[in-house]
């Protein structure tokens, strides 16, 4: 224990000046006791108070403790009675020591927590000194960094300085070079700042003031409108904009420049400013422009060379002959190889009168100088030309072409064309056509006589038929009556198949004519359907007509169309069995409509068009149930070809047809 008081004293001299304290002022207020013992009498105590204080600020709990068993024996000592081991033998003098000692050791709490706060506050004012003092060294610094970041901006200020004007004067240049100006549009105040090579580019003095009027005057007048445009569009919509455009400097000098932009928006959309570039790209444009013009000449002479040589390969491979003639004596400068192939003979360089004597004797020579002389092509179609003495000779077309230039004609172009097998072929067609027609005339003269010699007995057979009918030979009876009216019938049968024999064989040999008058469509109907009606009643058929407009009115050849509509009606009769046979009539773009319609057997797409030839039937067989030769439909057809006309039908199998004749209000006829 001693060891370690000494260790703790030598470590904390404060201690130890408490513990000095302590005793030093106990032995003090005993002293200052014993000699006013007198005047205290107990209020001795109150001295020893103060040792107690003191020892306790300077030194702690410890001395303070100690000045307090000090003073309690130096009390009890010196003033008060007590026994042998100190002990007070005065009940007051006790109770004054309890309260001594318990004050004391009040003293001793109190001076212990103002001796931790004054340590508190003596640490803390250390703590606020050092604060204090780093602070202070801090500032110092921070005044010396202040100190050179000032230095620092100052030469950042310098070096930026020295920068933008070495930039400037790099982006000077750069832009001289490139031909490059750039530019800036204060949209509201519209100003517009230019760099100096734009100045230098538009010519225009430097510093001068530029808006977006006096820019537009710098343009070339058929180019402000292209850029006013682009700048409108670019305003409207945000996009940038890109265009080529001509400038007239204020020199009078004419540059192309390409200009650039690109529009800033406010927060409202609205433009507030607009930058960009124009670049004088003159030569660039004039030399992409001659590139252009090189590359299409090249283009041009490739293909040139590409025609020269398929002009060459159709020169050598025309199936014609192609020659060129020089000079007025005409001498063979080209010959190609279909020449030579019909010629053959040695031609280049030689006079066609050396060639070709044969052509000079037949007059070709005459030809070739006046082609020569007048400059005027001769053609001459299916000429006939011998190229030998012992040749057969052949028909040719030849074309003869004068060549010229500024000095006049050169040379006469040739091209000759065999068309001797043409030629041939076609005589041989005429002849043979001749010979057809001839025949056919024949042909037709002939049935139109046998018709002709068959029409006088059967008209006297019909005629003694019906006077043997009448009973004008005698009387005759029911039965010999019946047999008379066949007799009869079979006759006027046998007469129209020999009219349209006889008609058939009038047109083919071209001898059938046409009579045009005007003809009221009304009319014509009602005749008609005066001998219909009896055709249709006989075989139980319902016979209609529509009643035609009485305005309705043709100019045609009335015969001939009563003569077409009996013949669709009559057909639509014998191909009939049950139903009805109509007939109506319409009147639109300058035509007049007749439509002849049955509910008979009707016809198969396949047969349409067969229906008209001579002789053929619907029914093809040795049984069938409708008579007649064949010969009505293609007689129809025929008259109303001759009427200007066309015949046209829409038929279904089993359910009946309907037979369309158009005939033009003013009839075309044909005879």
């Amino acid at each position: 224990m001693t060891n370690s008081f000494i260790a703790s004293w030598r470590k904390r001299p404060e201690v130890a000046r408490g513990y000095v304290v302590a005793i030093v002022s106990s032995v003090a207020a005993a002293l200052v006791g014993f000699a006013l013992r007198t005047y205290l009498d107990r209020s001795v105590f109150i001295l020893f108070t103060a040792p107690i204080a003191l020892a306790s600020w300077y030194g702690g709990k410890g001395p303070a403790l100690l000045a307090t068993i000090l003073g309690l024996v130096g009390a009890d000592l010196v003033f008060l009675q007590h026994s042998a081991f100190l002990i007070p033998t005065d009940l007051n003098e006790g109770i004054a020591s309890a309260v001594f000692f318990l004050v004391g050791l009040i003293i001793v709490h109190l001076g212990s927590l103002l001796r931790k706060s004054r340590d508190e506050a003596h640490e803390n004012a250390s703590t606020l000194q050092d604060q204090a003092l780093e602070l202070e060294l801090q500032k110092a610094e921070l005044e010396q960094q202040s100190q050179e970041a000032q230095t620092l901006s100052e030469e950042l200020e310098e070096a930026n300085e020295e920068l933008k004007l070495r930039t400037h004067a790099q982006l000077a240049e750069a832009q001289a070079l490139a031909r490059l100006g750039s530019w800036e549009w204060d949209v509201g105040s519209d100003r517009i700042t230019w760099s100096d090579e734009m100045y230098r580019l538009y010519g225009v003095e430097q510093g001068t003031d530029v808006d977006y009027e006096r820019y537009q005057s710098l343009l070339h007048p058929e180019d402000r409108e292209v850029s006013h445009d682009a700048v409108a569009h670019s305003m409207k919509t945000g996009a940038p904009f890109s265009f080529d455009h001509r400038v007239i400097r204020p020199d009078g000098v004419e540059r192309i420049f390409h200009a650039r932009g690109r529009v800033v928006m406010n927060n409202d959309g609205k433009p507030i400013r607009m930058y960009g570039t124009g670049q004088d790209v003159t030569e660039t444009r004039k030399a992409a422009a001659a590139l252009q013009t090189a590359a299409e000449y090249a283009a041009r002479q490739a293909t040139a060379e590409a025609a020269a040589q398929h002009l060459n390969r159709v020169f050598a491979q025309a199936p014609v002959v192609i020659a060129v003639l020089a000079g007025p004596e005409h001498r063979f400068e080209l010959v190609n190889e279909k020449g030579y192939e019909i010629v053959e003979r040695s031609m280049l360089g030689r006079t066609i009168s050396d060639v070709l004597p044969e052509l000079i004797e037949q007059g070709f020579g005459q030809l070739l100088d006046q082609v020569f002389q007048n400059n005027e092509p001769f053609i001459g179609n299916e000429v006939f030309a011998k190229l030998s003495d012992g040749a057969e000779g052949g028909y040719f077309n030849f074309v003869f072409q004068p060549l010229s230039n500024d000095s006049g004609v050169y040379a006469v172009l040739v091209v000759a064309t065999d068309v001797t097998a043409l030629v041939k072929a076609r005589m041989a067609a005429e002849h043979a056509q001749k010979e057809a027609l001839a025949a056919s005339r024949a042909k037709s003269d002939f049935v139109a006589r046998m018709s002709h010699e068959l029409r006088t007995p059967l008209a006297a057979i019909i005629g003694y038929g019906e006077l043997l009918a009448d009973g004008i030979t005698g009387p005759v009876n029911d039965e010999q009556k019946r047999q008379l009216q066949r007799i009869r019938w079979s006759a006027n049968h046998l007469l129209s198949i020999i009219d349209e024999i006889l008609t058939l064989a009038r047109m083919e040999a071209g001898k059938e004519t046409v009579e045009i008058r005007e003809v009221e469509v009304r009319e014509l109907l009602d005749s008609v359907a005066s001998m219909a009606a009896p055709l249709a009643s006989a075989k139980g058929l319902d016979f209609e007509m529509n009643d035609a407009d009485h305005e309705i009115v043709v100019n045609t050849d009335a015969v001939k169309l009563r003569q077409v509509l009996l013949n669709l009606i009559s057909n639509a009769v014998k191909y009939t069995d049950k139903g009805r046979v109509s007939v109506a009539t319409q009147a639109r773009d300058g035509v007049v409509e007749f439509l002849v319609s049955d509910t008979g057997v009707g016809v198969s797409e396949e047969h349409i068009e067969k229906i008209f030839e001579p002789f053929w039937q619907v029914e093809q067989t040795t049984t069938r149930r409708a008579g007649g030769t064949g010969l009505g439909l293609a007689v129809t057809r025929q008259f109303v070809e001759m009427l200007g006309g066309k015949i046209q039908v829409d038929s279904t199998l089993g359910e009946g047809s309907t037979f369309k004749v158009s005939i033009p209000r003013s009839s075309p006829a044909k005879n």
